[in-house]
């Protein structure tokens, strides 16, 4: 162990970068005196001319007031002795030098210098540079005597020396300095920065000099550009490679694979179908979340490990549609089936796929990948599309072959009477009618879902509409001789709704209470104002919907299995646009019904 502390000497570039800064501080001091002080003396001194220039302006109208002007040379000559100007003159209103400092200059005419103009007042003072490249400032200011101007006074001084300068605002010398100050600053701040590696390096030194063994002792890198720090960075680099060679490459891939394994399980587990792989015997090295879920283990993913997908997707009693799976023939390439989640897709369909798992370039590897997705709301879907295809073509067949019948029978029948004739007419009207308003239906259906679907509001008077749409649906009600009560508040308020659109939706329920109400039965119609809320109640002792349907009754194209209901005519979709029309102003409804016994449509429209 080394007891004596070894001293590194700076670097030349230390000393380089100090007396920079040094020379830095100098000038900037040299630059603030002398601005300062030009600044400051300058200001004296303009004071001070505009002074003197005040008071020779008189004096000169006092002497020009009393002797005329022959003793205003004379005058002139003391003034500009006394005040050390360059010069100073008199002249005329006609533009000639009366009277001047320099003689030779005495009859000349005034020629105006050029340069920056200030005025104060009568007093013109022009900044110009003179024939010696002097800075020089000639004041002008008229001379009056009696009121009347007899002349102008000329009075020109030199910007004062750098000396001069430098002696008239020694007192300001510390605020020239406190630039420097800063400036030395940071020049210290810059060397303290030089010299931090070289001491990083020294510290690193004292460690390996105290150490029993070499290989005991990590080095760590400095910063910087210069070839010290590049050559100890470089020192460092061998020793500390010679020194975890082996252990340092199976560490960095264990934490590259660690990492790449938590970026793959994050992206898998975030998906929503279900991922598996498989090892070549079948069973699970890795399943994400979604499969756990859409399985419904009730368990997570970890607990699907060691398994095979054959026992958790329960194959082996998956008839014909999943032979493939089972088939080692077919173990080499893609295979798709669908299965159901309790064999007979009661509760609901899952859409299975085996990939063979392939490696970087395509190469074949042991096992397989697995994906599951749940289809059930797809069937579903393509099971309405289908169901509402045939009922709409039903709908649209037995109208048109009755207007078809009608006509043709109109045409060929010559001894058709009158009566036969207008009943004849009455009949394809009403299949006209039955056309058209599935067609205003479907229209409806199609802008409700591009949400294109909008109110026209009216104000309304709310208890002649209810009675309008009552009468509409008599005829319906006693062609089935179905007692319609209904009752109206005394008094209603008067609502801006869309009175047509409204109009189909209560005729909707009334005409689907009918419907399915047997030969007399019941229908009430019931208003309540409750609130800022009015209340509409549709019930009727008909064949009523059971609890596994009731949920589904305001889905589109949606139409009960009840072979009562399916001797009806419908196209499942006026429940669906009620609802849509109800939310459009702001309302809900709601059903309640029970099999056999009847159903209550409940509207709430707010008032306002």
């Amino acid at each position: 162990m080394l007891n004596k502390t070894v001293h590194l000497d700076l670097p030349r570039r230390v000393t380089a970068y100090y007396l920079f800064f040094g020379l830095l501080a100098v000038g900037w001091l040299t630059v603030g005196v002398v601005v300062v002080s030009q600044s400051i003396v300058n200001s004296r001194a303009e004071g001070v001319c505009l002074g003197n220039v005040g008071r020779a302006a008189a004096a000169l109208a006092a002497e020009y007031r009393a002797s005329g002007p022959a003793r205003l040379q004379t005058l002139v000559e003391q003034f500009a002795d006394a005040n050390g100007l360059a010069y100073a003159a008199f002249s005329t209103p006609k533009g000639s030098y009366l009277a001047h400092s320099l003689r030779d200059q005495v009859g000349q005419t005034v020629v105006e210098p050029t340069g920056a103009l200030m005025e104060w007042g009568e007093v013109n003072r022009i900044r110009f540079v003179d024939s010696q490249s002097r800075l020089m400032r000639e004041y002008h200011t008229p001379v009056r005597v009696a009121g009347k101007t007899v002349g102008t006074l000329h009075v020109a001084v030199a910007e004062p020396g750098l000396w001069g300068i430098v002696r008239s605002v020694a007192e300001y010398a510390p605020i020239a300095v406190l630039g420097p100050v800063l400036l030395m600053s940071l020049g210290v701040l810059v060397l303290r920065r030089t010299v931090r590696p070289i001491s990083t390096i020294e510290r690193h030194l004292e460690q390996l000099a105290e150490a029993p063994s070499l290989g005991d002792v990590e080095l760590g890198t400095v910063g910087g550009m210069g070839v010290a720090q590049a050559g100890w960075n470089r020192l460092a680099e061998e020793h500390n490679a010679l020194r975890q060679r082996n252990g340092l490459e199976s560490r960095l891939a264990a934490a590259l694979e660690g990492f790449r394994q938590r970026k793959a399980d994050q992206i898998l587990n975030s998906l929503p179908d279900g991922v598996a792989l498989t090892d070549d015997e079948g069973r699970v090295s890795f399943a994400n979340q979604a499969l756990a879920a859409l399985l419904g283990t009730g368990s997570d993913n970890e607990s699907l490990c060691g398994k095979t997908m054959e026992q958790l997707l329960d194959l082996q009693s998956g008839g014909a549609s999943v032979a493939a799976f089972l088939d080692l023939d077919s173990r080499a390439r893609t295979v798709v089936a669908e299965l159901g989640r309790a064999g007979d897709g009661s509760q609901g369909l899952l859409r299975v796929a085996r990939h063979p798992l392939r490696g970087a370039k395509g190469s074949a590897c042991t096992g397989h990948v697995w994906s599951v997705r749940d289809i059930t709301q797809q069937k579903l879907a393509e099971q309405m599309r289908n169901q509402f295809v045939n009922s709409a073509t039903h709908e649209l067949r037995t109208p048109l072959a009755n207007i078809r019948a009608y006509a043709e029978t109109l045409v060929l029948g010559e001894m058709l009477d009158v009566e036969k004739q207008k009943e004849f007419c009455n009949t394809i009207n009403a299949e006209v009618t039955r056309l058209a308003r599935l067609i205003d239906d479907l229209l409806s259906i199609s802008s409700m879902e591009v949400g294109s679907l909008s109110l026209v509001r009216q104000e309304t008077d709310m208890e002649r509409f209810f009675r309008e749409v009552l009468d509409k649906v008599r005829p319906q009600m006693a062609q089935k001789q179905i007692t319609l009560r209904s009752s109206l508040p005394e008094k209603l308020p008067k609502m801006h709704v869309d009175k047509d659109k409204l109009t189909a939706t209560l005729v909707n329920l009334l005409g689907n209470a009918a419907k399915y109400t047997p030969e007399q039965g019941q229908v009430q119609f019931r208003v309540q104002v409750k609130d800022d809320a009015l209340g509409i109640e549709v019930e009727d002792n008909g064949i009523g919907i059971s609890a596994a349907e009731l949920p589904k009754v305001f889905e589109k194209f949606f139409r009960s299995a009840d072979p009562r209901v399916r001797q009806q005519t419908g196209s499942g979709l006026g429940l669906s646009l009620a609802q849509e029309v109800v939310r459009l102003h702001g309302g809900k409804i709601h059903v309640q019904s029970e099999l056999n016994k009847g159903s209550r449509f409940t509207v709430t429209l707010p008032i306002g």
